[in-house]
């Protein structure tokens, strides 16, 4: 179900086969796979993982102005990721701070917290990774602090070929 390469750590490595042997369901169900590669060097596969329910994947961390969480969610739609909301306590920068944000399609105050929804085509993501800010990937029920990999960065995208389970 899952492919790592080398260069994963063992903590990362148990983290990443406890996901997958939790999520059989989740692979089968035809939802698709997130792939993890480095960014920097040769590019090399890191992981595959199930991705959830519709196709669903989170990221979070720690912003790095406002030192608040931040959440953005995704769905993989016909092999492209497409952020659908991203959730934030604090106005700071890089977040948006209005309704009529580029491909929103909702903006409301709840609980705290100011949520945007929106579609937007991401392709791709690149993510520089750092302990402090707890870059964690939210994937199928599962929560994957990102640092635990140990790249300094990662690209995640859907993963072009299937899987074999």
């Amino acid at each position: 179900m899952l492919r790592i390469l080398r260069g994963t750590g063992r903590a990362a490595t148990a983290a990443l086969l406890l996901l997958c042997a939790a999520l059989p369901g989740a692979a089968r169900a035809g939802d698709g796979w997130l792939c993890l590669s480095e960014t920097r060097g040769a590019g090399r596969e890191i992981a595959r993982l199930p991705l959830g329910p519709e196709g669903t994947f989170e990221l979070s961390f720690i912003h790095s102005v406002s030192r608040t969480p931040v959440t953005d969610a995704y769905r993989v739609e016909r092999g492209e990721i497409v952020q659908t909301r991203e959730t934030f306590m604090a106005h700071g920068a890089g977040l948006p701070s209005i309704a009529n944000d580029i491909d929103a399609t909702g903006w409301r105050h709840e609980d705290g917290h100011f949520i945007l929804d929106m579609h937007r085509r991401t392709g791709p993501i690149p993510l520089r990774i750092q302990a402090q800010y707890e870059n964690t990937l939210h994937i199928a029920g599962t929560d994957l602090p990102l640092a635990d990999l140990g790249h300094s960065a990662l690209t995640l995208a859907p993963c072009d070929e299937e899987t074999p389970l």
